[in-house]
């Protein structure tokens, strides 16, 4: 995958994980049941992930991420992403990820990622 393709994917993937109408079963389609996030030196499953992401989406009224750098190599898609998120009380979030997300068979079998509030 190159990394205009790469950046496509991602977005396709971020698009339907904090759709707040996305289901587990779309979510799959980008994400491996056997995925491992280690976010900030922490170990999360794909169950710990999935159900994390669905806590902040009853949380928040809106998400919008925006890729500022892709790219990708073999199976390796290094990126960086700012998230921006309203929560339902109006107050507002904003945070830097730099990730690299590792590919298997077309989904995200794993990230090492580092984020911090901006």
């Amino acid at each position: 995958m190159n990394d205009t393709e790469a950046r496509k994917f991602l977005e396709d993937a971020f698009g339907t994980l904090f759709d707040p109408k996305s289901t587990e079963e779309q979510v799959l389609k980008f994400f491996s049941p056997k995925y491992v996030q280690d976010l900030n030196g922490k170990l999360y499953t794909f169950r710990d992930f999935f159900d994390g992401v669905t806590g902040m989406k009853k949380q928040f009224s809106s998400f919008k991420v925006k890729f500022t750098s892709v790219v990708s190599s073999g199976n390796t898609i290094a990126e960086v992403h700012v998230v921006q998120a309203l929560k339902s009380d109006g107050s507002a979030i904003k945070f830097k990820v730099m990730a690299f997300q590792a590919i298997d068979k077309g989904r995200i079998v794993g990230v090492e990622e580092v984020n911090c509030p901006l």
